[in-house]
């Protein structure tokens, strides 16, 4: 895949493009063409490698808050420890 790396205004770090797109349970997170844009034809990407069906729930569906992904994280955790 890529090995470029991009600093995440999320994160407040750099990541991989690998991670770009696989943070979002296992889909692209959805300001990905905003970060990517200036790098990559990101539009076309998208658009090669995921359904229409994929694309609406990464831009379509309202983003989780701080607090909802910090319990998905954990409970994740919890799941993983078992």
């Amino acid at each position: 895949m890529f090995s470029l790396e991009i600093y995440c205004p999320q994160l407040g770090m750099l990541v991989e493009f690998s991670y770009c797109i696989s943070m979002n349970e296992n889909l692209p997170c959805r300001i990905i063409v905003g970060c990517w844009r200036n790098r990559m034809d990101i539009i076309k990407y998208l658009k090669e490698n995921y359904t229409d069906e994929d694309l609406k729930k990464i831009f379509e569906s309202p983003p989780k808050n701080r607090l909802q992904r910090i319990v998905e994280t954990i409970e994740k955790e919890k799941k993983t420890e078992e």
